[in-house]
């Protein structure tokens, strides 16, 4: 007899009901944020440089100054949650794509958790929890680059975010001292890991906090009372304390230890990003919204404004919640607005309160559809088939087999091409600019027992080298791997080569002579 059938065979209907609906769920769940997970390389920029981070850490057990190519890291300045959970993952899973975006994927799954368990113990409304979680990994803006499957810091900045958001709401409601001193502690802990994990990025929900505080009051229903009364709390100021001390610990005991990273700080993640534009990401004020009308919360968004009006419309909690999540919405996306520098992940700690206010606009089409008990469940399945299917069809389409962009593709062959060339042991992977994914899968393989090295025509600090003079002086025998047009350019004005090996544009090859040598 089938173990399944001796587990569901005593069960009622009306109990086999709800666990096949959260199965249904958790599956729903996984696929989105795990399917695949290690197909594509580490992507450039970001997560390729904290990818090397991490290897590093876990190589050194250095695991207060991050290294990048031995050297202290001073260009990604962000404080080092991610990396040690990124260097300790690697140390348990292997230094390989899993082991790197296994953080944020959990990260993710996490804040799914979180808003269930808050629709369920705190709103009294588990339904409310369950669509949201579904609106969430059916986003677009949230299950893509730099966020959930991705080895950078947005998914765990997400999940401090809306722990300490949802943690200051329940401080907020509570009556009993003891009460509101626990969940306000909760809060300040939540702070902490959010400023440990991208820094001032992490403390951009306090406003919000602050003015829905002010308006609202804290304490229960039967008696609230000014905010500003906390402030004669020895409580609020032990809750101050924990929620600024650690980073603020981290950034001194760094700079004794790394001197000159505070003014690195300063300079990338104060000044620079939010005064300066970075990167060539300049846009005009309205651009986050823009975003989420464009692609980024559709068509999630269209269903918002209901959720607004259910939410209004109801008593107590529900009233409340709807005010904060609409307050630290708009608040936040004001401030990061005025930013010079607008990329679009910096969009994601807002997904899981806009997705929340989405689910009490579905529960309440759910709960109004099924008045009669017996055919909740028939209903719920027919509402969730129907308005979740394409949303999510479209993310795993996205993420099954997903491929690089087509403009970053050259220069993200190279750990396809070095898996396709296991056989070679020592060569030099020669790169037009500045590659961490280069540098990443070059430690990969190095650390296996290989031999190979790497060098850019164009190094971070825009310095250029020339085939023919150190460090790209080769002699007969050498072997190279060249994946990118340019490269190939430089390449054959310079030195006579025999091809090995040739996949999609890559090369591998061995240096036969100089063209000046043969007369040519």
């Amino acid at each position: 007899m089938s173990p399944i059938f001796i587990i569901f065979a005593p069960m009622k209907k009306h109990q086999l009901l709800p666990i096949l609906f959260i199965v249904v769920f958790a599956a729903a769940c996984y696929f989105p944020l795990f399917l695949h997970l290690d197909h594509m390389s580490v992507r450039l920029w970001d997560e390729a440089r904290r990818a090397v981070n991490a290897f590093e850490m876990a190589k050194s057990g250095n695991f207060l100054v991050t290294h990048y190519e031995g050297q202290p890291e001073m260009w990604g300045t962000k404080p080092p949650f991610l990396i040690w959970c990124e260097a300790i993952s690697m140390r348990l899973f292997g230094y390989n794509e899993i082991a790197l975006r296994l953080p944020s994927a959990l990260a993710a799954l996490s804040t799914i958790i979180v808003l269930v368990l808050f629709s369920w113990k705190v709103l009294k409304k588990p339904l409310v929890g369950f669509l949201a979680a579904l609106v969430l990994v059916t986003t677009k803006g949230y299950v893509g680059a730099h966020v959930a499957r991705s080895g950078d810091f947005d998914s765990l900045l997400t999940l401090w975010e809306t722990c300490y958001l949802l943690s200051f709401f329940v401080f907020c409601s509570k009556r009993a001292a003891t009460e509101r001193k626990k969940w306000l502690l909760t809060t300040a802990g939540f702070i902490a890991l959010a400023g440990i994990t991208k820094g001032i990025a992490g403390f951009l929900f306090i406003p919000g906090l602050a003015i829905f505080a002010a308006i609202s009051g804290v304490g229960g229903d039967a008696e609230r009372r000014p905010v500003f009364s906390l402030f004669t709390e020895k409580t609020f100021w032990m809750a101050a304390a924990l929620a600024f001390a650690p980073l603020i610990s981290f950034y001194l005991l760094r700079e004794a230890y790394n001197p000159g990273y505070l003014a690195a700080v300063m300079g990338n993640e104060v000044g620079g990003r939010y005064l300066e534009t970075k990167g060539g990401h300049n846009h005009p004020w309205y651009h986050y919204v823009q975003w989420l009308f464009k692609e980024q919360f559709m068509p999630w968004l269209m269903f918002l404004p209901l959720g607004l009006v259910v939410g209004f419309w109801e008593q107590g909690k529900m009233r409340r919640i709807t005010a904060l999540l609409l307050l630290n919405a708009i608040i936040f996306l004001l401030v990061i607005s005025c930013s010079k520098t607008k990329i679009m992940w910096y969009m994601a700690p807002v997904y899981p309160s806009l997705a929340l206010l989405v689910g009490i606009a579905f529960e309440k089409l759910v709960t109004v559809a099924s008045p009669i008990s017996k055919y909740k469940y028939a209903i719920l399945a027919a509402f969730v088939v129907g308005m979740y299917w394409q949303p999510y069809q479209f993310i795993i389409d996205r993420v099954y087999m997903e491929q690089h962009p087509s403009w970053d593709w050259p220069e993200l062959k190279y750990r396809n091409f070095m898996r396709q060339c296991k056989e070679q042991k020592a060569y030099t992977i020669v790169h037009k600019k500045y590659n961490s994914h280069v540098v990443f899968y070059r430690n990969v393989f190095n650390q296996k027992g290989y031999k190979i090295k790497n060098q850019p025509l164009i190094d971070f600090e825009l310095n250029k080298y020339e085939f023919g003079k150190p460090p790209l002086d080769f002699q007969p025998g050498n072997m190279l791997m060249v994946c990118e047009k340019d490269v190939f350019k430089a390449l054959d004005t310079v030195y006579q080569y025999r091809v090995s090996k040739e996949w999609d544009g890559c090369k591998m090859l061995t240096i036969t002579g100089r063209l000046n040598d043969s007369g040519q």
